[in-house]
């Protein structure tokens, strides 16, 4: 059969997928116009990809950057951007208290490169910037800030961090639960902006992506990692997530009302003892979020009035949430934190992340916010001690 390709009906309005692992090229001459950048075509599908090239333009737009790449999680958007960057007898600090599996990135495999790698507790702002006074080197190569953080929603005072660090050093923010709505790193001073897609953006709980975005120039470098390494985001997965951006600002106001009406509810009651929303004035970094937030999104965490074994009974009581530890979806979910993502770890770690056995962490979905407080409610006054 002679190789053809149909051209008509290239007007849909919807990108389709292109689920396709090479491109061909119509001759040598054409070749070569590809390798000198003077057209724009595809060669290989590790390389080049329709839907990630459209998805990538929407990301730099949001976080207003000039450039961006889409990965295949928020991990491997993490672990690539790191491996392109740092190098043996560099040092990297970074928010102690964040995403279990970036800490233990940062704890297993980078001191195997001869990286080494700070932890500084960012609970306490203060405390915080003097410990990172005392950690920084001219070798630090990597500043890495998950903010706000999960599950506490912790921030960091970028503005005065970015005053901390030298021109050498890379400061990257994982924005994965503030997102572009509510917070725009770069105007701080984030050379780096990291996103889970698998969140907020994609929010329907049907992909697994994350992003990368910040000058042309450090994209280009982390794209040759990538080009290597190979965490390419599947081609159908992009397709979602382009269709999930259409909808992301209005998605973004609703998590941020709804997110709000159930932390007044939970700060109201009697029945708990501790709430984590940076748009509440009980927040420890409440000035920050006014700072550098615009909204402060779905995700609650909350110490409620109850030991380990009653906080358990909490959330198998709940009919509304599903028990489970994604965020940013169509589905409410809801989880203990010690027993269900910090299961593991001793209780010693635990103490030491602030990880209580009446710790549980809620995120709102799009349903009634009126009946996902009902049921809170119910399951607190039949589980909890007043």
């Amino acid at each position: 059969m002679p190789n053809q390709k149909q051209t008509d009906y290239n007007n849909s309005c919807v990108t389709p997928t292109y689920q396709n692992t090479v491109y061909f090229f119509k001759n040598t001459e054409q070749v070569i116009q590809y390798h000198e950048s003077e057209i724009n075509v595809g060669r290989y599908g590790r390389y080049d990809n329709p839907n990630w090239l459209e998805v990538e333009k929407k990301i730099a737009t949001l976080d207003n950057v000039q450039d961006a790449l889409v990965f295949s999680s928020g991990m491997n958007a993490i672990v690539t951007s790191v491996l392109t960057f740092a190098q043996p007898k560099d040092r990297l600090i970074y928010t102690g208290k964040c995403y279990r599996n970036v800490r233990n990135f940062f704890k297993s495999v980078l001191p195997k490169l001869a990286i080494e790698v700070i932890p500084v507790d960012s609970a306490d702002t203060q405390r915080f910037h003097e410990e990172f006074e005392t950690q920084y080197r001219e070798n630090t190569k990597i500043v890495f800030i998950e903010a706000p953080s999960n599950p506490h929603l912790y921030l960091v005072d970028l503005e005065r961090l970015k005053s901390q660090i030298g021109p050498n050093t890379l400061l990257i923010v994982d924005s994965t639960l503030s997102t572009p709505f509510n917070c725009q790193p770069q105007d701080f001073g984030a050379d780096l902006i990291i996103h889970s897609c698998s969140k907020y953006l994609g929010g329907h709980g049907d992909i697994l992506a994350g992003t990368v975005s910040g000058s042309t120039k450090l994209i280009e470098e982390i794209r040759n990692y990538r080009n290597m390494m190979g965490g390419v985001v599947d081609p159908h997965a992009a397709f979602l997530l382009n269709r999930s951006l259409e909808s992301f600002k209005i998605r973004m106001k609703h998590f941020n009302q709804a997110g709000m009406e159930v932390a007044q509810y939970l700060q109201n009651s009697p029945l708990v003892e501790n709430v984590f929303y940076t748009g509440l004035e009980s927040h420890p970094h409440f000035a920050l979020g006014q700072k550098y937030l615009t909204g402060h999104g779905g995700v609650i965490s909350f110490e409620i009035k109850a030991n380990r074994e009653s906080t358990s009974r909490f959330v198998d009581t709940l009919t509304v949430p599903f028990m489970g530890s994604n965020f940013g979806s169509n589905h409410p979910m809801v989880e203990q934190c010690s027993i269900f993502t910090y299961y593991k770890q001793s209780a010693q770690e635990r103490q030491q992340l602030g990880i209580t056995d009446n710790l549980v962490r809620l995120s709102v979905g799009y349903g009634d916010t009126g009946m996902l407080i009902e049921d809170i409610d119910r399951a607190l006054q039949e589980t909890c001690r007043v």
